[in-house]
Parts: C-alpha cells; sequence; structure tokens
C-alpha cells in the first residue's frame, strides 16, 4: 500500500486523504510523460485506463502502481478495485480528481491509472499448429491496431504487427482492444522476420489488396494461415504481395475498407470456413 494512509476498496471506499494532492507532484510528471512513445520505450513502462481494461491486464499481467480516485470511480470500477486490492502486492495512490484528470488521456476517466511494465513479443510466443495469423504491416493509426487485436481475439487468431509505426503500448491500441492486448497471442516483428517465421511454420499466406482477382471467400482458409493488411495510405509492401492475393469485393464507389474492418471481414470468413 502507499504510504500517507490505508486505502480500503472492500467496501468502494478510500478511509484516507488522498495521498497526492498536487499536479506538479515528480511522481506525476512521471506518469504523465508515459504519454510519449520517447518516455514508453526509455522506462519499459506504459499506462492502462478502463474497467475492462484493468480487468483484462489483471489475468497473467503484473500491475506495478494504481492511482485512484474514489469520487470518480464507476459500480464496475470498484468491483474492479477489490480485485486491485487482493492482490496486496499492488501499491495503491490515492488522487485528487484534478491530479487523474492530468494523468488520464481519456475524457471521462474510469477512476484510476494503473502502471504495467512492457512485455517481450517475439515471434516464437505464437502458437503455430493450425495457426490464423493476422498480420497487420505499418499501420499507422492506435485505434486500427487496437480494433485489430480485438478483431482477431474473437476470432481466436494471434496477431503479429510487422515493421510497426505505432508502438503497441500506447494508450489508444491499449483501449481500443477493449483489454484485448492482454489476452491476445501477439508478437512485434520486421517484414522479413514475419514471412521467415511463417514460411518456416509451414503457415499459407494471403495478402489483401484491391488489385487481387479472387476474393477473400474464394481461398481454402481452413488450414495454417496467415492474413495480411497492410497501410491504408500505402497499402502492402511488395514482400507480401509475390504470394496468393485477395480482395474483399466492392459494389460501391469505393475500392477498400478501413484496414480494421477489412481484417475482421477476412478473419470471420476464415472463422467460417473452419467451423463449416
Amino acid at each position: 500500500m502507499a504510504s500517507g494512509g490505508e486505502l480500503t476498496f472492500s467496501r468502494s471506499t478510500v478511509t484516507s486523504m488522498p495521498d497526492i494532492e498536487s499536479t506538479t507532484n515528480e511522481r506525476i510528471k512521471g506518469l504523465v510523460r508515459l504519454r510519449k512513445r520517447r518516455e514508453r520505450d526509455a522506462t519499459g513502462l506504459f499506462l492502462v485506463e478502463g474497467e475492462r481494461e484493468l480487468e483484462s491486464a489483471l489475468i497473467g499481467h503484473e500491475v506495478l502502481d494504481a492511482y485512484v480516485c474514489e469520487e470518480a470511480l464507476t459500480e464496475h470500477g470498484k468491483r474492479v478495485f477489490d480485485a486491485v486490492q487482493a492482490k496486496s502486492s499492488i501499491p495503491i495512490t490515492s488522487v485528487t480528481e484534478a491530479v487523474l484528470d492530468k494523468i488520464s488521456l481519456r475524457g471521462n476517466p474510469s477512476g484510476f491509472v494503473a502502471v504495467l511494465n512492457q512485455w517481450n513479443t517475439p515471434l516464437a510466443s505464437l502458437p503455430t499448429e493450425g495457426a490464423l495469423v493476422l498480420v497487420v504491416e505499418s499501420i499507422e493509426k492506435p485505434g486500427n491496431l487496437g480494433g485489430m487485436i480485438r478483431s482477431a481475439n474473437a476470432a481466436g487468431a494471434s496477431v503479429v504487427v510487422a515493421d510497426p509505426t505505432t508502438d503497441l503500448f500506447n494508450s489508444n491500441v491499449v483501449r481500443a482492444s477493449m483489454g484485448t492486448l492482454f489476452t491476445t497471442p501477439v508478437a512485434v516483428a520486421s517484414t522479413a522476420e514475419t514471412r521467415e517465421w511463417l514460411d518456416a511454420n509451414g503457415i499459407a499466406v494471403f495478402a489483401t489488396t484491391p488489385a487481387a482477382t479472387q476474393t477473400h471467400s474464394d481461398v481454402d482458409l481452413t488450414g495454417p494461415c496467415a492474413l495480411v493488411v497492410g497501410s491504408e495510405s500505402t497499402g502492402l509492401t511488395d514482400e507480401w504481395l509475390g504470394g496468393t492475393q485477395i480482395l474483399i469485393p466492392m459494389t460501391g464507389t469505393i475500392d477498400s475498407l478501413n484496414a480494421s474492418v477489412s481484417a475482421g471481414i477476412v478473419l470471420f470468413e476464415a472463422v467460417r470456413q473452419r467451423r463449416g
């Protein structure tokens, strides 16, 4: 527990005055700096907000610190913090609403911000038997990357973030994933490393591109396979386009979809085929 008074969440109350009341406190300044990728990379730390996100983080990941404002806690947040308190190794620091607002990136803070260690994300950690892999190359928008991880989780797939342009531990990635970042097998690697790993493990590659001549439903996705989605601005690099190419048929005036939407469509075509 943090010094300055015992915190008790078993009855969803805090029994002491806030431990930190100043937005210029040095610890708070350090948390604010974690909004920047440079600071996250330098420290190996990142922030988690949101009830569902923290709930998922508690499954198999170490929460280093938690900062909470009792007045801002939702009912769900109170239940989550009962679980946090049950893990006696997690220090809990009470803060004012002003301090929480200073730390938070959200317009409507959930009543807390937690600090976690980043973890290693090697390709070797991913399952290969009967694999369904979503490969996302050079995705720029954190919200898209988080949404893709969420879709992959729903489809029972793993994810490879190839040649990333945004880091996996960006707060908006965590948020858009709805906490599935913590429960989905995810690896980060270069495109070259990813291709080598897929080939070495006999995982067939299907590259999504509007230039393809066969649709995503015309190919066999029942075996071990990787579905590759590229950046909305530049598409896939040539390294992916030498093999099987697939497209999502369009009947309107547009020739492509949001990258996260495209990923969901091809993933669930694979799910449909594997079920039927």
